[in-house]
């Protein structure tokens, strides 16, 4: 089978080179710095996953009304969760996904991504002190534009979620982070496309994301 991904990324140490800055006092070092470069990789691989389909002749400008509409189930590799996606959605490879992930797919053409983050929910004091985390990790990101956050809920799970916007390698990109007070742990969804994308792209990422189920 050849491999789907293929050709379509440039070279890592073009996009990876953002530092996350020093982490405030109050909160635990390693935690708030592994948020801090969850995020950056995040957005660095926004760059990274679309420079190169942008530039490839047959991009289609695939409407959401044009989706093929089969979906699959996937699992995490913990366990822990699971979604459903559309079946052509194909697993990012190992190099292009950030440290912690279970959860790596996406539509290479469209430019629609999907990583999940599950954290064991004892490195932290609540889920409150989780979400603060994520949102100081959200804002102190230079050059991005983060929205307030939205209560919502996931599988019957208490949720919040935050859409943050931004300039990367010239271009414009938007992507949204929900966090998950799980039973079993404390969950991180993350999905993003290109700004100019985004009318046909986000209803159906979030149809994927309110698609999360705990296991």
């Amino acid at each position: 089978m050849s491999d789907p991904w293929q050709g379509h990324f440039a070279p890592q140490q073009a996009f990876f080179a953002p530092h996350a800055p020093e982490p405030p006092g109050k909160k635990p070092v390693k935690l708030w710095a592994f948020l801090s470069v969850l995020v950056v990789a995040v957005l660095a691989a926004v760059t990274w996953l679309v420079v190169e389909t942008t530039r490839t002749p047959e991009r289609p400008a695939t409407s959401a009304a044009d989706l093929d509409r089969t979906t699959k189930t996937v699992t995490a590799e913990d366990g822990r969760s699971a979604v459903t996606i559309p079946a052509k959605w194909a697993e990012l490879p190992e190099e292009f996904r950030v440290p912690g992930s279970v959860l790596a797919f996406g539509q290479v053409f469209q430019e629609r991504y999907l990583m999940v983050v599950s954290d064991d929910k004892s490195d932290f004091t609540d889920f409150a002190d989780y979400e603060e985390t994520a949102e100081i990790a959200l804002t102190s990101l230079s050059g991005a534009v983060v929205g307030q956050p939205v209560d919502t809920t996931l599988g019957g799970l208490p949720a919040v979620q935050y859409e943050v916007n931004g300039m990367f390698d010239d271009m414009a990109v938007v992507y949204w982070c929900t966090v998950v007070e799980g039973e079993r742990a404390y969950h991180q969804i993350l999905t993003w496309t290109l700004a100019d994308r985004r009318a046909a792209s986000e209803p159906s990422l979030r149809e994927v994301v309110n698609t999360f189920r705990e296991k």
